[in-house]
């Protein structure tokens, strides 16, 4: 898939399911959020690459964060400062998320400015 473009604040869209097991996590191909379903512990983790949108003013500081019901999750972030046009960064994350009042939506977003994103992928496990 070509690389899509994002914007500050707009969640990612990811665009296929991989394997599921269960109704604990959902995701609707071509959606940003995905539906903790169940109480409990997930362990989420995120990877993609970035690179600046044409016309973008460098360098360009976006940070990538996980949301949890809209609010920042602690830790689960990546910064990258892009330096020139044709700059590509690979960014990741991990981190443990609870639900204790289901459904609880996940989502990725970035903030900083325009770009472009592409092999971004996000899996996230029952645990506990």
């Amino acid at each position: 898939m070509p690389a899509s473009p994002g914007s500050s604040g707009t969640p990612l869209v990811f665009d296929l399911n991989g394997g599921a097991a269960g109704t604990a996590v959902s995701h609707a191909e071509r959606s940003g959020s995905f539906l903790l379903n169940e109480p409990g512990v997930y362990a989420v983790s995120f990877h993609g690459t970035i690179s600046p949108a044409s016309g973008d003013t460098l360098p360009l500081n976006l940070q990538f964060t996980l949301e949890q019901d809209g609010n920042p999750v602690s830790g689960a972030a990546a910064q990258e400062v892009l330096q020139t046009q044709n700059q590509y960064s690979s960014l990741s994350f991990s981190t443990v998320v609870s639900v204790t009042n289901p459904p609880s939506t996940l989502t990725v977003s970035g903030q900083g400015g325009n770009f472009f994103y592409s092999d971004v992928g996000v899996n996230v496990y029952k645990i506990g």
